[in-house]
Parts: C-alpha cells; sequence; structure tokens
C-alpha cells in the first residue's frame, strides 16, 4: 500500500501571543532631574540668603577717606615739642617721669603688616645683637598686625623698637613721637630705591601715558612706592587720575603684585625695584615676564627708630647696636638684606631724606580737590 503524500497545509501558522506594551521610563527620569535642579537651585538662594555675598569695594571712596586722614598727619601733633625745628621730630621729654618705663624686657617689630611669627625668626639674629647692648631681653611684640596697631603701639611706649616702610614714616613721626634712626646701606652708608611701574613683557604698554583707560594694581595706601607715589606721578606728570582715567585695586604686598601682573589680572603695578631685585634674586619672580615703563627718583627705604620718650641711655644702646650690626648671610633677615645691597644700618636724616616723601603726602592731600564733577 502506497503512502500518500502529504499536501501542505492550507492555514497560517498559529500566531504567537503580542507582548505586553513597555511603559517608558523617561519621563520618571525627567521629573526627577527636574526635582533634582530644583532643590539645588534652592538651596543655593538659601544659602546666598544666609550668608550673603560682601558688597564691593568702593575703592575711590576709599582713597578719599585716607588722604582725609592722612590730611590730619601732616605736622607734629601738640602733644609733642620740637625745640630743634630743623629735624622734624619729637624730643624726647626733659622730664624722667614722662619716659617709657621698659623695665628688663624691650620689644621690637618690624613692619607691622609683616607675620609675627615668620619675622620674629627672620630677625632673631638682631634682636640678640639688641640684647647684647641694651642687657635686657628683647622680644618680638606679635600682638602688632597693622600700620594702626604699630602707631599705637610707638605712641603709648608698648613698642620700643621698630621699623616703618618709606611711606608709613611721616605719620608715625607727626602722629606716634616716632623717631627716625637707621636704614639698611649698602657699604658705602647709602640707602635708596625706586619706584618702577611695570607692565607685562608682552603688552603694548610703552609709557605711563598708555595706562588710560587700563587697570593698575598698587600695593597698600601707606605704601610710598606701592601706591603713594605713583598715584601722585600718574596724576602730576601724566594727567591720569584714579578712577576716571584708570581703574585701580589693591594686591597688599609688592610681591603679590607682580605676580597679578603676570597672570593678567593688571595692565601694570607699581613696585618699590629693591624688592622687587630681592624677589627675582630669589627666584620666586621671572623677570623675563614683565618690563619697566617707569622708574622714580631715589626714596629712603625702611627706616627703623624708637619712641620719642625712650629713656636716652636706652635711646643711645639701641644706635649702638645697628651701629655695629652686619647683615649675614647666614640668617633670613640677611640674606634678604644682602639681595637688595644692603650690608649694615646707616643713620638717617628725617628732614632731608623724606622731603620728597612729605612733599607726596601733603600734595595727595588735595588731589581730589582739583577734579570736577564726578571726578
Amino acid at each position: 500500500m502506497s503512502e500518500v503524500p502529504s499536501t501542505p497545509s492550507s492555514e497560517p501558522p498559529a500566531a504567537s501571543s503580542p507582548s505586553p506594551p513597555q511603559r517608558s521610563t523617561w519621563g520618571y527620569t525627567l521629573a526627577v532631574i527636574v526635582l533634582l535642579v530644583a532643590g539645588a537651585v534652592g538651596y543655593y538662594y538659601y544659602e546666598k540668603a544666609q550668608h550673603p555675598e560682601p558688597p564691593p569695594v568702593d575703592e575711590l571712596k576709599a582713597l578719599r577717606e585716607y588722604f582725609h586722614r592722612l590730611a590730619s598727619t601732616q605736622q607734629l601733633a601738640s602733644e609733642y615739642t620740637d625745640v630743634n625745628p630743623q629735624d622734624l621730630v619729637a624730643d624726647t621729654p626733659t622730664d624722667p617721669n614722662r619716659w617709657v618705663r621698659v623695665g628688663e624686657e624691650l620689644t621690637f617689630t618690624v613692619v607691622g603688616t609683616d607675620d609675627p611669627t615668620k619675622a620674629a625668626e627672620q630677625w632673631q639674629d638682631f634682636m640678640q645683637a639688641l640684647e647684647k647692648a641694651t642687657g635686657k631681653k628683647v622680644v618680638y611684640l606679635d600682638s602688632v598686625r597693622t600700620i594702626d596697631d604699630q602707631l599705637a603701639a610707638v605712641r603709648e611706649g608698648r613698642l620700643h623698637v621698630t621699623a616703618f616702610n618709606t611711606g608709613a614714616v611721616p605719620t608715625a613721626v607727626n602722629s606716634a613721637g616716632f623717631v627716625p634712626l637707621f636704614a639698611p646701606a649698602n657699604d658705602d652708608g647709602k640707602y635708596s630705591y625706586e619706584m618702577e611701574i611695570l607692565v607685562a613683557a608682552a603688552a603694548p604698554i610703552q609709557k605711563p601715558a598708555d595706562l588710560r583707560g587700563k587697570r593698575v594694581g598698587f600695593v597698600a595706601l601707606s605704601s610710598n612706592s606701592g601706591a603713594k607715589a605713583p598715584l601722585l606721578v600718574l596724576r602730576e606728570e601724566f594727567e591720569l587720575s584714579p578712577g576716571h582715567d584708570y581703574q585701580f585695586g589693591f594686591t597688599g604686598d609688592h610681591l603679590r603684585s607682580v605676580k597679578e601682573l603676570i597672570a593678567g589680572k593688571y595692565d601694570a603695578v607699581c613696585v618699590a625695584n629693591d624688592l622687587l631685585r630681592r624677589a627675582e634674586a630669589s627666584g620666586e619672580v621671572d623677570k623675563t615676564k614683565y618690563r619697566s615703563i617707569y622708574t622714580s627718583q631715589p626714596f629712603p627705604p625702611l627706616c627703623f627708630g624708637v619712641p620719642h620718650h625712650l629713656p636716652p641711655e636706652v635711646q643711645a644702646q639701641v644706635k649702638r647696636a645697628f651701629m655695629d650690626y652686619r647683615f649675614s648671610a647666614r640668617t633670613a633677615a640677611g640674606q634678604r638684606a644682602l639681595a637688595q645691597g644692603y650690608t649694615r644700618f646707616a643713620p638717617v636724616n628725617y628732614a632731608k631724606d623724606w622731603e620728597f616723601v612729605r612733599k607726596i603726602d601733603d600734595t595727595l592731600t588735595r588731589l581730589f580737590d582739583r577734579e570736577t564733577g564726578a571726578r
């Protein structure tokens, strides 16, 4: 019996059951993202409300206020006596009852804005020389953190030996009874530095007149080379007024000024070139990154001195310590001084050496009197 061949089925194959439709998760993801963003924005504004940013500093207003205060320190305060008008400094009182009571301890600082701990370490060798000359223990007065602190401590007789930067010396003399004595000097006893205006090496600026519309970095209003002298130079020699013909800011430090110039924060900065040479010698700045477009006449550098009412015997001992001291490369202060060309201390003549500095102060107190309108 033969096999009957099978024929293809005429019915289509049974279709498989369709899969249930898959619900998309995109909507959920989007909703989560929106919630996260909203939460972050809300938190940001909450934090901003709790810790509001300080208002921007009105630097021009600060400038005006500083010059107004400066005007009150242009003459020796009425509480001081100057029998010899040629030296322009307060006389030591003839009445011993008005002398500072030093006791067994002498206090010392360098410029009030320096880090006390670091400065005490750097100047330890000189402090030891003071101890030897006076027979007293010398301590660094670390409560002095600002120029105002320093002025108050000198005025009150709590600070016995200290240094002010060039621009602060006249104010210290007139308002705190500071007596300038010595400045770091070279082998010949000469001391001076110049103010320089620096620009980036590749900048198109060729002269101070080109700073119109630019941003200039100053150090601090108490600094002669870092602010006072360039403010006067730009106004008197190049007819550029701060806040009108150029914008400005403050860096707080000569080295920081140079670094911020290199970083592009300022179009120009104003610095003391003895400090600049020191920074170059130590490798802290690269002198190929900037160039000078202006150099001023010489100024006296940082100056050490004493309160006018320090007992005469102690004053004589302090003077001897400065006269005998020599900077050494084995000390931190010595290394910094030698890099600036200073090897010793030399006596200063306040009336003569600070004559131009005093003229700058006097002129700056009237700087805005000649401005018109909003200037």
